[in-house]
């Protein structure tokens, strides 16, 4: 089993998206922009906007970075420190490197949804700082939030049916 290339591919699609984000608002912005924003959506923390832009970049790159190691974090990683079903099973020397291609394909798309997120947690920063009225979170924040926690727990339901046997399953 080869390593998928479609979730290293629209990682770094996602990546040139943040990017491409980040230049674009960085000069619309004021010097000093609401980023963190209470239960009522209501502001209650500010940032310079330089600061706001290089963390947000640090920790995009840094998700893009573990994406891309995956796959070679997870073949040194011993097996007693992967935590799945019937480990012993899986990561046997004959199903250790299909097994090893399958974590890797999920936690890249993991790292993908990750992304994605962010993206659009950003969006809704740089979305309320330029708006007429003063700073407020969105209702929007919401429906991202979900479909994060969906996309989370629909990559961990997908490992734990793959794994929860010791059959191999039929190919995706």
């Amino acid at each position: 089993m080869k390593p998928d290339r479609a979730p290293i591919a629209v990682l770094f699609l996602l990546a040139a998206v943040a990017a491409a984000q980040m230049v674009h608002y960085y000069p619309l912005l004021p010097e000093s922009i609401a980023v963190h924003f209470g239960s009522s959506g209501e502001p209650n923390g500010w940032s310079d906007k330089t600061e706001f832009v290089l963390t947000y970049g640090a920790t995009e790159l840094f998700i893009v970075l573990l994406g891309v190691a995956s796959g070679l974090l997870l073949r040194k990683t011993p097996p007693g420190l992967v935590n799945i079903p019937n480990r012993d099973y899986w990561l046997s020397p004959e199903r250790r490197q299909e097994t090893v291609v399958f974590l890797s394909n999920q936690v890249v798309w993991m790292e993908t949804a990750t992304l994605a997120f962010l993206i659009a947690i950003a969006q809704l920063v740089f979305k309320e700082n330029l708006g007429d009225a003063p700073p407020r979170l969105s209702g929007d924040f919401w429906y991202v939030l979900a479909a994060f926690v969906g996309a989370t727990v629909w990559f961990t339901v997908r490992i734990i049916l793959r794994f929860r046997t010791r059959k191999l399953p039929v190919p995706d």
